[in-house]
């Protein structure tokens, strides 16, 4: 087949067309059929635009309702953060940190107690970190005491309890028989340093 054939049949189709569609209206009712239709396509046409566009804006509103709850969810983390981050500010500045190391600080309470420094002995124990996630870091003394009366011991516990930033754990009393003045006590002592909040 050569060009000039394929253009004579389109030629021929257009024209079958042109006559189809003038004996279609050639009277005024075929006409107002053929109109009528036309404008029940446009209908159609315009209808399905606006339905695609108002379900895309349904759409976005849904979405942009969805994203405003995440941005109040988001502000109530954001204002949960700051408040804890505030408190861990707090904290650190209620805790003072010694200049001098632990083991000083509690043979200083010891001796002010009256003790003999050959009745008492001090033991460091190494400084460890709970967890990476933890924001505070532990450090810890092994206190021995011998042959110590009730009341001095109750000193010392209240002197090193209410000393800031020091706790005592892991009290161990050991008493003779028919020597309550006379007691052998192990307990720890430690003390929490916050870290640096990045």
């Amino acid at each position: 087949m050569d060009i000039d054939s394929i253009r004579q049949k389109i030629q021929e189709f257009i024209e079958k067309s042109r006559e189809k569609f003038y004996s279609l209206t050639s009277t005024e009712r075929d006409r107002r059929a053929l109109l009528l239709g036309g404008l029940a396509i446009v209908i159609i046409v315009i209808y399905l635009v606006f339905h695609s566009y108002s379900s895309g804006t349904d759409h976005l509103q849904k979405r942009s309702a969805q994203l405003e709850k995440e941005l109040r969810e988001v502000k109530v983390l954001k204002a949960e953060y700051e408040d804890s981050n505030k408190k861990i500010v707090e904290l650190s500045s209620k805790i003072k940190k010694e200049n001098e190391a632990l083991i000083s600080v509690v043979e200083k309470i010891l001796l002010n107690e009256k003790l003999d420094r050959t009745n008492f002995s001090i033991r460091d124990v190494n400084s460890r970190t709970n967890s990476n996630e933890d924001f505070y870091e532990e450090k810890s003394v092994d206190v021995e005491l011998n042959k110590i009366s009730l009341s001095n011991l109750v000193d010392i516990l209240y002197k090193l309890q209410n000393k800031p930033s020091l706790k005592v754990s892991n009290v161990n009393i050991s008493t003779k028989l028919g020597k309550s003045d006379s007691m052998n006590v192990k307990l720890r002592v430690s003390t929490y340093e916050f870290k640096q909040v990045s």
